[in-house]
C-alpha cells in the first residue's frame, strides 16, 4: 500500500499510515516477522538494508529496533516524505521503485512491503532494480497481498493497487532473476476467515460513491487490536519453523546469487 502515482496512495492515507503504523496490530506483527525473518536468514548487525517503497517509514524504525544495521529507504510520494523528519530519518529519499537512485550492489538486503501490487509499478522492472543493487550474496525480501479473488474496489482504489499475488506469480518472477529461493510463506493465515468474511459483506455496506475511497484500515478497540497481534505474535512461533499455506500476505525470501 505504499509505492505509487498514477493510482497512488491517496494523499489523506498517508496521514492514516503514519497514524496507525506504530500501534496497529497488523503492522506491528508483520514488522516483527521481517525482522526476525531477516535475522534468522543470517543478516548480521552492521549491515545495510534498503525499505525499496518505504511510505512514511515505520518498517526501517521497526528493522533496525536495536541499532543492528545501516537503513536506507526511499518512497515516490512527497506525502510520505513529509513525515519522515517526525520519525527522525535522514537515510530516505524521494524515488520511483522503477528506477532505484543507487548504484548496483550497494546493499545487503533489500525489503520491499506492499508495493509490487500497485499500478504504477512496473513489477519486472522492479523486482530487476531491487536485484541490481543488492549486493551477491544478499537478502531480498517481499511481502505481497494473496489472492487476486480478494480485491476489494474501495480498498485497492484508495492504495493505488491493481493486482494480488499467488505464489506461483511470485515465484515466476523472483525466477526471473538468479537467485536461491529461501522460504515462501502465507502470512496471517489465523485471521484470514475474517478477511474473506470482511471482503464478503463489504459491498452490502459500502459508503455513497460520491465520497473519496477509503482503505481498510480502520480503528480497532485497543482490546481487540491486542488480541489481534497475539496471534499474529503465536503465528510469527509457528513460522519459525513451518511455512503456512494460505492465508491474507504473502513473504518471499530470497538469496542472490553469488
Amino acid at each position: 500500500m505504499i509505492d505509487c502515482r498514477l493510482g497512488e496512495l491517496e494523499p489523506y492515507e498517508y496521514k492514516t499510515l503514519f497514524k496507525f503504523e506504530t500501534s496497529y496490530w497488523w503492522f506491528r506483527g508483520l514488522h516483527s516477522i521481517l525482522r526476525e525473518t531477516l535475522r534468522d536468514a543470517g543478516l548480521r548487525s552492521g549491515l545495510s538494508v534498503l525499505d525499496a517503497g518505504c511510505g512514511t517509514g515505520q518498517n526501517l524504525i521497526s528493522l533496525n529496533e536495536n541499532k543492528h544495521y545501516e537503513i536506507f529507504g526511499f518512497d515516490i510520494s512527497t506525502h510520505a516524505a513529509s513525515f519522515w523528519p517526525q520519525r527522525g530519518l535522514d537515510r530516505v529519499c524521494v524515488s520511483s521503485i522503477n528506477q532505484i537512485p543507487f548504484r548496483e550492489e550497494s546493499f545487503d538486503a533489500v525489503v520491499s512491503v506492499d508495493v509490487l501490487e500497485c499500478e504504477a509499478v512496473d513489477e519486472m522492472a522492479a523486482y530487476s532494480e531491487m536485484w541490481r543493487v543488492l549486493k551477491p550474496g544478499g537478502l531480498i525480501a517481499l511481502v505481497v497481498p494473496a489472492y487476486e479473488w480478494l480485491l476489494s474496489e474501495e480498498h485497492h482504489k484508495a492504495v493505488g493497487a491493481t493486482r494480488r499475488y499467488s505464489k506461483q506469480r511470485l515465484v515466476g518472477l523472483m525466477n526471473t532473476k538468479p537467485v536461491e529461493l529461501i522460504r515462501m510463506t502465507h502470512l496471517f493465515a489465523s485471521v484470514f476467515p475474517l478477511v474473506v468474511a470482511y471482503r464478503v459483506l463489504q459491498p452490502y455496506w459500502k459508503r455513497s460513491g460520491s465520497d473519496a475511497p477509503r482503505s481498510d484500515l480502520k480503528p480497532l478497540p485497543n482490546l481487540i487490536n491486542e488480541i489481534l497481534f497475539n496471534i499474529a505474535h503465536i503465528e510469527k512461533r509457528i513460522l519459525k519453523h513451518f511455512d503456512l499455506p494460505f492465508g491474507s500476505s504473502i513473504l518471499a525470501l530470497a538469496r542472490k546469487a553469488e
